[in-house]
């Protein structure tokens, strides 16, 4: 044997080196493994090569054709019948019982054989008595992308998927036939498929206060993969597996429509999660079975989904509320186990939302965050048995606050945010007894959140609309103030009118309200009243602690009301001591009378009358024609462009009691005279025209070589004012200035 295998060896060298090369005398053999030498001897000291597969304890047993007949599983008796004579069977190696005895597997620790049965003395193995030395995937689809470039050992499918059944077991597929409930899968099969309509059912119920999906639909498919990798380990003389690393995870697309309503109407603070139906994939509370072919051996994969509440409350209101979304997701969650560091979650989220507008009547506060979801629970064998709790939620945190004292500060604030993610959940079971009994928690991992995303915030932001800043606003004269309120939408990245929104109004000025209500376009306005120089106005929105959200502030040009002198009867513009008012005026804003130019009296000539009479025909404005009361007289020309010389003087449209006019302000002093817009008369009809937004008086300076025209002050309602010619057959008034 020793020169067959020698000669054996010397063969496989010749044909790698040539074969003029001569076998060196003591010519060794090495094996290597990634370039590292594992094992290294002379060709002459190898008597045999054997190839072996990885090393294990399983032993076969074929149970189609042989049978149980009695299992004492507490005593660990096996009685098995065969049909030919029955085989001895070595001691620590370990069997693995059909399905009906829920796959149970058994280290023999001795064995009796009578004919054709055997008693087998076993006692409780695990998965590490079946594999060691090897590494290996188990997926229900083998194309997805996370195993492409793993590495992780051969891929494996399903060679059996069945349904445990209040009937029996029922299989549904199998590799290579074609069963009564269809063909096979092919290369792909959800492990966890999951589309529910859950619409109008209760989170929470007592009559004042309810909790409930008004939409809850889900549509979730989710392949699933599971990774071993075995090392070896003696035990008392006895080679066992070593689980080195165990993962496993759901990977696919989960889709699932939520609208969530809140109603309450007192106070409230609870927490609660519930199992709410078991196996809600079949509606049999017994498992769906995956069997997978690891080379000769069977590994049984189970799957239980339950559906599971959970929520949180708390409020002390009068609420009604409702917000929601569709969330779409690629999806990876599951659990990895390496033996020197522990357990570890996998969680990863891709989401896209579509929105439901929020919807919001409330007087309080309130938080809540309700879920339901499915409980996946997986048991390989007995002695792994992993779980995932998928938890998508929507959560809406509604705040309200306010201040009132004496000393000032105070305020008036509501906030909304609506949120939509995902809550993670895994742990590790055992099963104490069957499979089919209650699963025991061995380990569970803390909530995790992959994602928690804003959806809605209301509201979110205040600007100012009308005036603009650095409008020119009066002290002490009021103005309306608008601003628009806006919530925004974190998906789209948009602001949306707020509707509701309260509104702070803070100002040393004075303001007719100090808290207003956005309206349904998210519209306030305020009236305001400026005190001194250097005043503002701000809006703010606040949140229940009174800190600031967002503010606008209005900043104009203020200037000091004009000091009208209404007991005086002039004032000194810009060097020209002006009249009050108009001549036959009783106060500032009367029109007065109206003059033809050089004429004295307020009987009106019509226009060819005027020009035939000695009026006209005058260089200036005669002081026996002049109507002006004692000590005063008719402005001349110049006097005129004095108080329309915007350096000195400030002019604007605006009214004095409900009367259009015209005011001029010295700016050096701050005092002003105020002009009626009177309009003029028309000497071809004479009647009034333009009365309320032209105004207009004479000087006493006629148009040089322009014998029909005389100077004149006019200003209008579209912002002109100065000085100009006008015919002398016209009506105007005269103000008058004191000698």
């Amino acid at each position: 044997m020793k020169t067959k295998i020698s000669t054996f060896i010397a063969i496989i060298f010749l044909s790698l080196v040539g074969t003029s090369t001569v076998l060196a005398q003591g010519a060794k053999a090495s094996f290597k493994k990634d370039g590292v030498t594992v094992f290294e001897s002379a060709i002459s000291d190898i008597d045999s090569i054997v190839f072996k597969e990885n090393e294990t304890n399983y032993v076969d047993v074929d149970w189609s054709a042989n049978t149980i007949t009695s299992y004492d599983e507490s005593a660990g008796a096996v009685k098995i019948q065969y049909q030919g004579v029955a085989p001895s069977f070595e001691e620590n190696k370990a069997i693995v019982l059909p399905q009906e005895y829920g796959y149970d597997i058994r280290v023999i620790k001795g064995s009796t054989v009578s004919g054709n049965s055997v008693t087998l003395q076993t006692e409780q193995g695990n998965i590490c008595h079946l594999f060691m030395d090897t590494n290996f995937t188990l997926s229900t689809d083998p194309s997805l992308s996370s195993l492409r470039s793993s590495g992780r050992g051969k891929i494996i499918t399903p060679s059996e998927i069945g349904v445990m059944t209040e009937d029996g077991y029922v299989v549904i597929y199998k590799k290579d036939a074609t069963l009564k409930s269809g063909a096979g899968y092919g290369d792909s099969f959800d492990i966890f498929s999951f589309g529910k309509d859950y619409s109008g059912e209760d989170l929470y119920n007592n009559g004042n206060h309810r909790v409930f999906w008004e939409k809850c639909k889900f549509d979730i498919g989710m392949k699933g993969v599971f990774y071993f990798d075995f090392g070896k380990k003696i035990e008392n003389k006895i080679p066992l597996g070593d689980l080195k690393e165990f993962e496993f995870y759901l990977e696919g697309n989960l889709n699932v429509d939520l609208l969530l309503k809140y109603v309450f109407a007192a106070q409230i603070k609870e927490n609660k999660e519930n199992l709410i139906k078991k196996d809600i994939l079949f509606g049999t509370g017994l498992p769906t079975q995956f069997t997978f072919m690891v080379g000769g051996v069977p590994v049984v994969v189970f799957v239980y989904v339950h559906l599971n509440n959970r929520y949180n409350l708390e409020a002390n209101a009068e609420i009604t509320m409702s917000a929601g979304c569709n969330i779409q997701a690629n999806a990876k969650v599951g659990l990895n186990y390496k033996k020197e560091v522990g357990v570890s979650m996998i969680n990863s989220f891709t989401p896209s939302f579509s929105l439901y507008a929020p919807t919001i009547t409330a007087k309080g506060s309130l938080s809540a965050k309700g879920s339901l979801y499915p409980r996946v629970e997986f048991a390989i064998y007995k002695s792994l048995c992993p779980w995932i709790d998928l938890m998508p939620y929507l959560r809406t945190d509604f705040e309200a606050g306010m201040r009132a004292s004496t000393d000032g500060n105070n305020y008036l604030a509501w906030t909304s945010k609506s949120y939509a993610g995902v809550d993670v959940r895994g742990g590790f079971k055992i099963d104490p007894g069957t499979i089919f009994l209650p699963l025991i928690d061995l380990w569970k991992s803390d909530i995790y959140n992959p994602f928690d995303k804003l959806l809605f915030d209301l509201p979110k932001k205040i600007e100012l609309v009308s005036p603009v800043n650095g409008t020119k606003v009066i002290v002490g004269e009021p103005v309306n103030v608008s601003f628009y309120v806006s919530s925004f939408n974190n998906i789209t990245q948009n602001y949306f009118s707020c509707i509701g929104g309260l509104v702070n109004f803070v100002t040393n000025g004075e303001t007719d309200k100090t808290v207003t209500v956005s309206d349904l376009n998210g519209n306030v306005s305020v009236n305001w009243i400026p005190k001194n120089e250097g005043d503002v106005l701000i809006a703010k929105i606040m949140d229940k602690n009174g800190q600031t959200i967002s503010e606008a502030t209005f900043r104009p040009e203020l200037e000091k009301e004009c000091e009208e002198c209404n007991n005086c009867d002039w004032v000194l513009i810009n060097g020209v001591k002006w009249a009050t008012r108009n001549v036959g005026a009783s106060k500032p804003e009367d029109y007065g009378n109206y003059y033809q130019w050089n004429k004295g009296t307020t009987d009106f000539l019509l226009y060819e009358d005027y020009y035939n009479s000695s009026y006209p025909k005058s260089t200036s404005w005669l002081p026996a024609n002049d109507p002006s009361p004692a000590g005063y007289r008719v402005p001349t020309s110049a006097e005129i462009q004095s108080l329309t010389n915007s350096t000195y003087v400030k002019w604007e449209w605006t009214t004095r009691n409900g009367v259009y006019g015209g005011r001029f302000t010295d700016r050096a002093s701050g005092k002003c005279i105020f002009l009626p817009a009177a309009g003029s008369r028309n000497s071809f009809d004479g009647e009034l025209y333009v009365v309320g937004s032209y105004g207009y008086c004479w000087s006493s300076t006629r148009g040089g070589h322009f014998d029909y025209y005389a100077y004149n002050l006019h200003f209008f309602n579209d912002g002109y004012a100065g000085g100009g010619w006008g015919d002398k057959s016209l009506g105007i008034p005269v103000r008058p200035v004191a000698k």
